[in-house]
């Protein structure tokens, strides 16, 4: 274990380390700035590599009426074999389900939320790596 008297000297060099880590991400958003209103193509060949410009869009999403959308959707879609052209008798969820998988990037789940449906997380996911962290007010 290390020295207690250098805690505080660990704590001033994060501090100092995150105000760094915001001057270079201050400066790197200037420079996709200033790339995205010199560029004159999409894309461009440069010494660095090929160049490729775009545009991330923020949505505010209207996440109940999108559920809702999907699910009448769903609900009025019949499955068809591709091959024999027979009609699948699929249940109701199982179209549901599908229909919201494909169309929402699920990333994450809410612990709480799962645990509160009697759910353990723990039988849904493989833990694959733990972060630290330190708060500093």
């Amino acid at each position: 274990m290390s020295d207690p008297k250098s805690f505080p000297k660990l704590i001033a060099e994060l501090v100092e380390l995150r105000a760094s880590i915001a001057d270079m991400r201050d400066r790197e958003r200037l420079l996709v700035e200033t790339i995205h209103e010199t560029a004159e193509t999409r894309k461009t060949e440069t010494p660095s590599g090929l160049v490729e410009i775009s545009k991330r869009r923020n949505r505010k999403w209207d996440h109940d009426e999108l559920v809702r959308h999907l699910t009448r959707i769903a609900l009025d879609t019949r499955d068809v074999d591709p091959t024999t052209g027979e009609l699948l008798d699929r249940p109701t969820w199982e179209r549901v389900a599908d229909a919201i998988k494909a169309c929402a990037g699920i990333g994450y789940w809410r612990i709480g939320a799962l645990k509160d449906h009697g759910l353990n997380p723990d039988e849904f996911a493989e833990t694959t790596s733990e972060a630290k962290a330190v708060t500093i007010r």
